[in-house]
């Protein structure tokens, strides 16, 4: 076998200096055939060959089945489909590789690779990309890649990646990430993440992201945000986010926030906040907050508050359901339930009791305990009294 491919490779550098000779630069088919029809070896630039086929540059290819050695760049008609096993030092190239194709420098494809495709520097097409495929610097693909995906630095899309994907610097599908991803500095789509997406610095999803997704610094999204997301500072969505979610700073988005939800510093539901949610600094809403939500700071609503919520330093919201607790003050509306704190303020109608230092209510309809307790619609003798004060 190793004496085959040394007379193999001599007759190729021989077939291409007869080639180079000549003074007609199109695209020319010489070659020596040692077939039974189409079937057999052949030296040279063949433009069909069912078995071996040895060249020195590709140019003007057909169709190729078996094995196929290229040592330079293609010429300048990148045609042709080559099924089986193709191998180049500088790199095969066609225009579709079914099968395995390595090459030192790279692999490229300008129909698209199907199979095992391995470059040494990198792999580029202009169609899709399925199976196996490793760049050793990274991948550019136009179509979409499907399957296993391995990018030194990087593997870019213009469509879609889906399957195993990893790039040490990152992952860039423009429509659509979905499968397992992981880029050292992050991941950016177009279009919707899906399934396990990680970025050491962060995710970017123009269309959402769903599944378990984990941003070093940050995720974000203009789509909704679903399944188990963590940001190591915040994460952003313009869309409702629900599911488990930790930000090591903050959770924002324009939408609702809902379920399990964990940040440093604040919690931002413009459409409202619901579930469970623990916060350092913060809670806010432009609309209804409900559930248990844990606040050492602010839980603050324009429009409702109900559950079981404690603030360490204050709840202002229009009503206030449920069980609501602060270490400082509440300043309310309405309520409707329990309210225990430092300082209670309820400007409005209050139904239940309130339990504080200083308490006062202007219209009451309950029970008030304290130190303090101003009732205003109680008759004048009976509206600031210590200890208790009631109007039923």
């Amino acid at each position: 076998m190793a004496a085959l491919l040394r007379t193999s490779l001599l007759l190729v550098f021989v077939i291409h200096a007869a080639v180079v000779a000549q003074t007609d630069t199109s695209c020319s088919h010489r070659a020596l055939n040692l077939t039974v029809g189409e079937s057999g070896i052949s030296f040279g630039n063949s433009a069909r060959n069912n078995g071996l086929r040895f060249n020195w540059s590709d140019d003007c290819l057909d169709m190729i089945n078996g094995f196929n050695f290229t040592i330079w760049k293609p010429g300048e008609h990148v045609t042709g489909t080559v099924n089986g096993i193709a191998i180049g030092l500088l790199g095969p190239v066609a225009g579709r590789f079914n099968g395995v194709a390595l090459g030192i420098a790279g692999v490229g494809g300008e129909r698209g690779l199907n199979g095992i495709s391995i470059g040494g520097l990198g792999v580029a097409s202009s169609g899709d990309v399925v199976g196996v495929t490793i760049g050793g610097l990274g991948m550019f693909v136009n179509g979409d890649i499907a399957g296993i995906s391995v990018g030194g630095l990087g593997c870019v899309s213009n469509g879609s990646i889906t399957g195993i994907s990893f790039g040490s610097l990152g992952l860039v599908g423009k429509k659509g990430l979905s499968g397992i991803s992981f880029g050292g500095l992050g991941a950016v789509s177009d279009a919707r993440m899906t399934g396990l997406n990680c970025g050491g610095v962060g995710l970017v999803a123009r269309g959402g992201l769903l599944g378990l997704n984990i941003g070093g610094l940050g995720a974000v999204a203009d789509g909704p945000v679903a399944g188990i997301t963590i940001a190591g500072l915040a994460l952003v969505g313009k869309e409702q986010i629900v599911g488990l979610n930790i930000a090591g700073v903050a959770t924002v988005t324009e939408g609702t926030v809902s379920f399990l939800n964990i940040s440093g510093a604040a919690i931002v539901g413009g459409g409202g906040v619901s579930g469970i949610s623990f916060a350092g600094g913060a809670i806010v809403s432009r609309n209804d907050i409900a559930g248990v939500n844990v606040t050492l700071g602010e839980l603050r609503s324009a429009a409702s508050v109900t559950g079981v919520c404690v603030a360490g330093y204050r709840t202002k919201a229009d009503c206030v359901s449920g069980l609501n607790i602060n270490l400082i003050t509440s300043q309310v509306q309405s309520v409707q339930g329990v309210i225990i704190g430092t300082y209670n303020r309820v400007y409005n109608t209050q139904k239940g009791l309130s339990v504080g230092i200083f308490n006062h209510a202007t219209e009451l309809y309950g029970v008030q305990i304290g130190v303090v307790n101003y009732v205003e619609n109680n008759p004048p003798l009976l509206r600031i009294l210590p200890i208790l004060n009631a109007h039923f």
